[in-house]
């Protein structure tokens, strides 16, 4: 038997986020709330919130108190740089508008403060939280770039809370990039991230910069090819997005 099986996130959620403009966004936080609701009961943190209440989840807060394992290194952001973050997530959905739901994601941006050299960054030790240094705020373009990057990442999150993506004795990888030591769903999500950024820029030939859209085909390729061969290392759902990715880059 070939082809998607008939479970799994691509089935259940329409697509992938970004890619399929029919992709079941509420749905998918409608599932992830009620998951969270359950956790947050067995932690002992759900007092005052009732299963009707359990969107209540959603707000990046919630998200952290109930999922995060480490601190996050940022600061809060200057109400001119949040005010830009705001405009480049109308810019972003008025280029695609069937991104609207998913970059309204309920989500905390901050300030990103490391000495590594990132312009943003996100992590699932930080759910619902979005991290923009400096760098990042060069020009529109750069912000709606990392701001899409990012997000991107956020709903794939969003996935795995509810779909594992690897299985249990996964190795790691080292990305097209460079950076080691990233599991196969991080992979993914980095590939997830090349495809978005390439439909995201198709949108308008006048925003490309030159050389990007081959630049992000080639390392979107180059993720997926870390994978082939080693179907082992991902669940199911896992190859089923191993699937869409290959067909959208």
């Amino acid at each position: 038997m070939t082809g998607v099986t008939p479970t799994g996130p691509l089935v259940e959620l329409g697509g992938m986020p970004f890619l399929d403009d029919g992709f079941a966004d509420r749905r998918l936080l409608a599932a992830a709330a009620a998951v969270r609701h359950v956790d947050g009961g067995r932690a002992g943190l759900a007092a005052g919130i009732t299963a009707a209440d359990a969107e209540a989840w959603l707000a990046p807060s919630r998200a952290y108190m109930l999922r995060a394992t480490q601190p996050i290194p940022a600061q809060p952001l200057t109400p001119e740089r949040q005010h830009m973050v705001q405009e480049a997530l109308t810019e972003l959905a008025a280029d695609v508008p069937a991104w609207g739901r998913l970059v309204r994601l309920p989500v905390r941006y901050a300030r990103l403060v490391t000495t590594n050299g990132a312009v943003s960054a996100s992590s699932r030790a930080w759910p619902q939280h979005v991290l923009l240094a400096e760098e990042a705020f060069s020009s529109r373009g750069e912000l709606c770039e990392q701001v899409l990057h990012e997000l991107t990442h956020q709903w794939l999150y969003l996935i795995q809370e509810i779909w594992a993506l690897q299985a249990p004795t996964a190795g790691t990888f080292t990305l097209p990039s460079g950076t080691t030591g990233r599991e196969a769903a991080e992979v993914l999500g980095a590939a997830l991230v090349a495809a978005t950024l390439l439909r995201w820029y198709r949108t308008n030939s006048d925003r490309q910069p030159a050389g990007r859209l081959r630049q992000l085909g080639m390392y979107g390729t180059g993720c997926l090819e870390l994978l082939a061969g080693r179907d082992e290392e991902m669940s199911d759902a896992g190859r089923q997005i191993a699937r869409r990715l290959k067909e959208a880059l």
